[in-house]
This record gives C-alpha cells, structure tokens and sequence, in this order.
C-alpha cells in the first residue's frame, strides 16, 4: 500500500469520527433517535469499504480475542473486532455511550435495563430492552442508564466496530442474568 493510499484511509477514518462526535452532542441531549438518524450515512460509507481490516492498530480486548483500533484521540475511540460466537459476550456495563454496528457477518445483540435497587452488592435483576439481529450496516446504541449489553455472532466471520466516549468506567461490571449475579472487573486501558 502507497503512503497516499494510507493516508486517504486514515483521512477518511477521521472524517468519520468528526461525523460521530458532532452527532454525539445529540446522545449527550439525550436524543437517542436523532443521534441513531444523523450515523446512519456515516455508517453506511465505512461498511461498504473493504479495506477497514487493514487501517487499524491492534488493541488488547476485553471481550474479544481480536481487536484493533481505528481511531482513539483520548475522547472517543473507534474499534474494529471480531465478534465471538460463542461464548457471547457476557452482559456487562459501560458507564459510557457507545453504538456498535456490523461491518460484516451477523451479530445478535441485547440491551438490558437494570431493575433492582442495586443494594445488595454482588446482586442484580436485569430485563432485556431491545435485541435484534444485527447485519452490515445495522447498529446499537447503549447508553446510561441503559448501556448494558452482550452479544455473539452468528457466523464465523462477523466483525463488529464499536464507537464510544470517553473512558470506560475503572470498574465495569459483567452479569449472569441466570443467577442474578454481577462481578467487577477492571477494563484493560490504551496504556
């Protein structure tokens, strides 16, 4: 690959983050539809490229075995990985916004709602808000109160880019909606 030709790659990955940060003033609004709305384009133009596996970093994941990064300036960061089928990614929490969108495959995605009191440490009852099939193009977005989520893909060969703000919160948490059981774990960071 030409230096040109990498750079028009990594122009076109940072217009893209531009593009998510100005519709993110939206989400911070609170208004998840627009937000959801003013991506759509944005996400269409990175999905139908086939080069995005070559553009990105790698990355230490927390839930996938591979990751890379596309994008990361301290206050956003865009990844792309390969989505697990199984074991799916276990519910876990956030405490940020992040959308996540299938650049290829299919992944099954949940969103859930934490309804007890949260006063019982160790302990917690989650409802499922939102699941569906998630195809190329196709995204999530989670965001408190409701940024907890889990996933698997459905083939092989899913990937998956996730766009989030800012940091992860120190101390994330995983559920087994089973058992009605949560553990804290720490996210591994950029550093």
């Amino acid at each position: 690959m030409s230096a040109s030709g990498a750079a028009v790659e990594s122009d076109s990955v940072r217009e893209f983050a531009g593009e998510v940060a100005r519709a993110a003033t939206l989400i911070q609004g609170g208004d998840i539809g627009s937000f959801r709305a003013a991506l759509r384009e944005p996400v269409r133009r990175i999905v139908a490229r086939n080069d995005v596996l070559e553009c990105g970093l790698p990355r230490p994941g927390n839930n996938v075995a591979e990751s890379w990064y596309l994008y990361y300036d301290g206050l956003m960061s865009i990844v792309l990985f390969k989505v697990p089928m199984r074991p799916a990614v276990q519910p876990h929490d956030h405490g940020i916004w992040e959308t996540l969108f299938v650049w290829r495959g299919e992944v099954r995605h949940t969103v859930y709602e934490r309804v007890d009191d949260h006063l019982k440490e160790g302990y917690a009852e989650l409802v499922e808000r939102e699941s569906a099939l998630l195809r190329p193009g196709d995204f999530a977005v989670v965001a408190p109160p409701h940024d907890i989520h889990g996933f698997y893909a459905l083939n092989e060969e899913s990937y998956g880019i996730t766009v989030s703000s800012g940091q992860y919160k120190p101390e994330r948490l995983y559920f087994d909606i089973d058992a009605r059981s949560y553990e804290v774990r720490k996210p591994r960071t950029l550093r």
